[in-house]
């Protein structure tokens, strides 16, 4: 039997805590009814206290807490309730906690991020050098803060030997499922996918970005640029014509708004349209045409190679997955 060291810290997104437990509970029983024995021992570990009051009326008791003496085979790290403004003070809160992660880690014990969880395992520098995942809206966060880390933005799961990463929302419940499947079988990961609805096999979470522009940055005039593609984005445009608009060389624009943005001036312009069609979609819009040339596209296959490429969906089918909530 492994022991299962789920974190409850201040701030912890109570609904993770209860769907994580409750999968790896219901792999316990889907184990015994097969005539094995309970594969998890799974225990909530206070990173403070053992009474652990959420804001909303939840409360965990943890039978643990970090300071006790124990071994633990798997760390698991939820994610996070509190905006991107108050990541500094979150992570400078939990200074024990981080070092206590990295000390398990260091025992060999199994570490798992779920979600915004990454930026424990980020802050103390074990995935430094490999691939990793989180929520797609913090990504850019991430990139800034750890340079030295592949964040896959559109990974669902990332994993090595030790580390596993999940990625945002519900869809992390899918690097659960990767780790019951190496510990109970695909057998019983299909099954609880099928008992709690969800998406086995799911491999990317691009059809669920929101494109916020990647304005976490200090040029003011890359900044002016990606105002006037915001403005001008239904227009053909070129990057010549906005390197223009703010004095500079095509050559020293695409270097300094890449360097800025992460993105290159087309891939930038490519997204906005993108989440232009997107958001028309969603508006209860259905005539693919139209919306091509709303957004600043004259060949509809164009139009469709990049939309797939960016959200991992064809237009039809995005159209088709939200035409129902946007007719509501």
């Amino acid at each position: 039997m492994k022991h299962i060291s789920i974190i409850i810290y201040k701030d912890v997104l109570p609904t993770a805590v209860s769907n994580t437990t409750a999968l790896l509970m219901s792999a316990n029983e889907a184990v015994v009814k097969r005539g094995g024995s309970a594969p998890f021992q799974v225990e909530l570990i206070g990173a403070g206290s053992k009474n652990a009051q959420r804001e909303i009326p939840v409360q965990f008791y943890c039978s643990k807490t970090i300071s006790d003496d124990f071994d633990t085979d798997i760390v698991i790290v939820p994610p996070m309730s509190t905006g991107p403004g108050n990541i500094d003070e979150l992570l400078s809160k939990n200074a024990k906690l981080i070092s206590w992660i990295r000390q398990k880690y260091d025992e060999k014990a199994q570490v798992i991020s779920l979600c915004t969880g990454a930026y424990f395992l980020a802050e103390c520098g074990l995935l430094n050098g490999m691939p990793a995942t989180s929520h797609w809206g913090a990504i850019e966060d991430l990139q800034k803060r750890y340079p030295l880390i592949d964040f896959k933005a559109d990974h669902v799961v990332t994993y090595s030997a030790s580390i596993v990463t999940g990625g945002g929302g519900f869809s992390s419940l899918n690097a659960l499922l990767y780790f019951i499947e190496k510990n109970c079988g695909k057998d019983i990961s299909i099954e609880l996918s099928k008992f709690y609805a969800l998406d086995y096999g799911r491999t990317s979470q691009s059809i669920f970005t929101i494109f916020s522009g990647r304005r976490l940055h200090n040029d003011d005039e890359i900044h002016k640029a990606q105002s006037y593609i915001e403005k001008k984005f239904e227009t053909d445009l070129s990057v010549e014509q906005i390197a223009r608009q703010v004095n500079m060389s095509k050559r020293n624009f695409i270097r300094r708004f890449k360097s800025a943005t992460s993105l290159s001036p087309i891939e930038f312009i490519q997204r906005i349209k993108v989440e232009a069609a997107k958001k028309a979609f969603e508006d209860g819009e259905t005539n693919i045409a139209a919306i091509t040339y709303k957004v600043g596209y004259n060949d509809l296959k164009t139009f469709r190679t990049i939309f797939k490429r960016i959200t991992g969906s064809t237009p039809v089918e995005y159209r088709n997955r939200y035409k129902t909530q946007a007719a509501v």
